[in-house]
């Protein structure tokens, strides 16, 4: 981040040998010129003077702090009296108090950014004209919460394109138009088959307004005006991509399942069922969207929907079933959908625009039930040490100008700036098992400056290992005196508590293993039916529930803890899904 003693970019200036001159600044005695203002990057903005602005310029102004405070991480420097071309001109004492005024102007516009100070200097030629320098901050201080929603299904069923009308408010013309946006590959482009992760987003205002790319222009500008932020987790459709679709569901955290049936098929697919086993298998919230509403046949669409509620009466039947027709009762409805008691299911036309309205309203009122607020908001305590913090690193990134930035999802407890010099972290295990020590240098939450970082969100860290250690997706970080507490162990083990797919299960078999963001090979060493849990069921159900011991390589070692959900595959099929009940070290 460009800090007041680096304002100006390390691009405009640069000193003898190549080496570049941070130290240039307009408050600077005898400086009658500065290096060209750059247009297209950086945090800094040459304004000559700023005064009777119209509305339309307001606006214009507003929109442009808010792209250079993002550019410098939520610091933006207005250097006053200085033209685009670098020359100092300087100001009269009038027209620098409305130039400041309209700068406090501007920051009011945009959520929690204020004038951090403002250094001026007047001009030593005998005309008293002022130049200065007015620095604005932005931090993510607005409480928001965050929902993660897994989008699932088979191929072909519209899953894109239903995110696509959510996220960009367009409506389809029958041919993909509105999931283009999501799709990320020439060939997903050719095919209209999904085969990578993507993510879409929407939020909400205090007062419900809907915010997504048809009235922001950046999910920056989405996360800045929201209170409650949706994210949807596009997965593939097809089998050939179920290894993608599994990392989706252990490595991006979903909160809620949604499976999308389209209303123009006969029936319901194996892939369909296996999804509504894995909801119930992982305890997963879930809710079913049919889509493709403007080709369904009547004759065949009643006949669906009797299918559709006795797979669901089948697959999850300790939950009741509601076909959504008006949003009277949504936030009950929200409520008891996120305890399991409910599965609501929606109907839509992507071409029609028809059913959306009743979805985003149902996700407006939905919570997660772990919040950074427990007075507001039900909390899973699940060990003593629950101010600890721990963090599952989903992706690793390297930027130059900052270094190892590690985002994903904080599991639990939280983490302040003002704490980053005490507080002993580790990020690990690497295939050896082994911790290194790591200082965390900023955070960012949904793309913003943040102070904080606390369980139930997403987050960014810059981190800096203290020493070489082979930084990948799947890892951890956490305090130092957190590994070991509550069941938290290395070991190259793992026993869980499993719904099983496929009856071809059996001892000694390969097996491909999802835990968070990475996917191992082990080998199945015991396999035991699970007598407590077909015992509180009356054995009613014909899927099988079983204790599962699963041994990894000798030379991987992987971090888990109970309750981590799991999923198991055997080629393009898959073959059980639980959660993690102990790890034998």
């Amino acid at each position: 981040m460009t800090t007041r003693d680096t304002m100006y970019s390390e691009d405009i200036s640069q000193g003898p040998g190549g080496e570049h001159d941070q130290s240039i600044s307009v408050l600077q005695e005898g400086i009658t010129s500065l290096p060209p203002e750059l247009d297209t990057s950086g945090n800094v903005e040459y304004k000559t003077k700023l005064d009777n602005i119209s509305e339309t310029r307001a606006k214009h102004l507003a929109t442009q702090l808010q792209w250079r405070l993002a550019e410098g991480d939520g610091h933006a420097v207005y250097v006053v009296g200085v033209h685009d071309n670098g020359d100092i001109v300087g100001i009269t004492e009038k027209e620098f108090r409305d130039t400041i005024e309209t700068i406090n102007s501007m920051a009011e516009q945009l959520d929690n950014t204020c004038v951090a100070s403002v250094d001026r200097r007047v001009l030593g030629d005998n005309s008293n004209r002022i130049v200065a320098e007015v620095h604005l901050t932005q931090r993510n201080a607005l409480p928001r919460t965050e929902l993660r929603v897994a989008v699932l299904g088979d191929h072909s069923v519209g899953k894109s394109t239903v995110l696509g009308c959510l996220t960009y408010g367009e409506s389809d013309d029958g041919r993909g138009k509105a999931r283009v946006s999501l799709l990320r590959h020439r060939h997903e482009l050719e095919t209209g088959r999904t085969s990578s992760i993507s993510l879409g987003t929407v939020g909400f205002t205090a007062e419900g307004q809907m915010q997504n790319y048809a009235n922001n222009r950046s999910a920056e500008h989405i996360y800045r005006r929201s209170r409650h932020v949706v994210t949807f987790i596009d997965t593939c459709g097809h089998e050939k991509h179920l290894k993608t679709t599994a990392r989706a569901i252990t490595g991006h955290s979903p909160q809620v399942f949604c499976v999308v049936i389209a209303a123009d098929t006969t029936g319901i697919s194996a892939t369909t069922r296996e999804y509504l086993r894995m909801a119930a298998a992982l305890e997963m919230p879930l809710m079913v969207v049919v889509s493709k509403m403007d080709v369904a046949e009547k004759s065949t669409f009643s006949m669906l929907m009797y299918d559709v509620l006795h797979m669901l009466d089948a697959e999850v039947p300790e939950r009741d079933k509601c076909i959504v027709a008006n949003s009277a009762e949504h936030a009950l409805l929200a409520e008891d959908m996120m305890r399991l008691a409910v599965v609501p299911v929606f109907t839509t036309s992507a071409v029609r625009s028809v059913g959306f309205g009743e979805l985003t309203t149902l996700l407006e009122k939905a919570r997660a039930c772990r919040t950074c607020d427990s007075s507001t908001e039900p909390s899973y305590v699940e060990d003593a040490d629950d101010d600890l913090f721990e963090f599952d690193v989903e992706h690793l990134y390297s930027i130059d100008s900052v270094g190892s930035v590690a985002t994903g999802w904080v599991r639990k407890g939280t983490i302040a700036v003002s704490e980053f010099s005490n507080r002993p972290l580790i990020i690990g295990p690497d295939a050896s098992g082994s911790f290194a020590d790591v200082k965390v240098s900023s955070i960012h939450t949904l793309r913003i400056p943040s102070e904080t970082a606390c369980a139930g969100r997403s987050a960014a860290l810059a981190i800096q290992p203290h020493k070489a250690l082979l930084l990948q997706k799947g890892m951890v970080i956490l305090d130092a005196n957190l590994l070991g507490k509550g069941g938290r162990v290395v070991s190259n083990e793992l026993t869980a508590m499993v719904t099983v797919f496929d009856a071809s299960v059996s001892k000694m078999q390969n097996v491909a293993v999802h835990i968070r963001a990475a996917c191992y090979l082990a080998r199945i060493v015991q396999i035991e039916d699970d007598v407590t849990h077909h015992a509180y069921n009356g054995q009613t159900d014909n899927l099988k529930h079983a204790m599962v011991r699963l041994a990894l390589d000798a030379d991987i070692q992987v971090y888990s803890y109970p309750d981590m959900p799991i999923v198991v595959r055997g080629g393009r099929c898959i073959l059980f899904a639980g959660r993690i009940a102990a790890t034998q070290s």
